[in-house]
């Protein structure tokens, strides 16, 4: 008898961590494709607002990251967003919307628990 993740992953079913990092990461590449609504256009802030020199991590738009000092800053959306998007290999984050949800629930799938 295996274990209740083993199950899951024979079923193809995400365990409650990376279910609840699927739909956050389904979120953050909907924002990074500009596929959320237009309150949403600033909602985290670009890297280059942050460096005044020309870095790689500045041009290639990534964002920055807040610091958080309470857990309930590090349940944010916008501290946990960007810990998800950062975890998803970039090849899956280039992915059209059609395959991104396929790729990313079989990454998820075969991560023993979430990062968070």
């Amino acid at each position: 008898m295996g274990s209740l993740e083993d199950h899951f992953q024979r079923l193809n079913i995400l365990c409650l961590p990376n279910l609840y990092s699927f739909s956050v990461g389904k979120f953050m590449h909907s924002y990074h494709n500009k596929l959320l609504p237009n309150h949403f256009d600033e909602y985290f802030i670009p890297l280059s607002s942050n460096h005044y020199h020309s870095t790689r991590l500045a041009t290639s738009k990534n964002r920055f990251l807040p610091r958080v000092n309470s857990s309930s800053g590090k349940c944010s959306l916008k501290f946990i967003g960007l810990k998800v998007w950062s975890s998803i290999p970039g090849d899956i984050k280039l992915s059209t919307t059609f395959t991104f949800k396929w790729k990313l629930k079989k990454h998820f799938l075969h991560e023993k628990n979430s990062q968070l």
